[in-house]
């Protein structure tokens, strides 16, 4: 499972950074409110305005999880336009990860 957030300005460079890697399953979490590490809030409020956007990402081919950290990461050193735009990534290893038809008459 890998988890992104970030501004939501970076909405479609994400989903590029997804559709690159060939990857197609994954929600979006838009209008997430947020506190990060680097840079103000966004709270969406008049005192910390903007927002973030998340990510769930789930993938079963390990190929596929280190060509996205890696793309990601190539971002966040070459690519984003200031620290406040850096994008947050956390992986964990998913115990369980099926369809709905994988079930079916089981």
């Amino acid at each position: 499972m890998i988890y992104i957030t970030g501004n939501v300005s970076l909405r479609h460079r994400v989903i590029s950074m997804l559709e690159e890697c060939n990857i197609r399953d994954y929600q979006i979490i838009d209008h997430t409110v947020a506190k990060n590490k680097i840079g103000v809030p966004r709270f969406d409020t008049p005192t910390w305005p903007g927002y973030n956007i998340a990510f769930l990402i789930q993938v079963s081919e390990a190929e596929k999880v280190q060509s996205l950290i890696a793309r990601l990461k190539k971002f966040n050193i070459d690519e984003a336009f200031n620290k406040s735009e850096l994008l947050t990534v956390c992986t964990w290893t998913l115990n369980n990860y099926f369809y709905g038809e994988d079930y079916i008459g089981a």
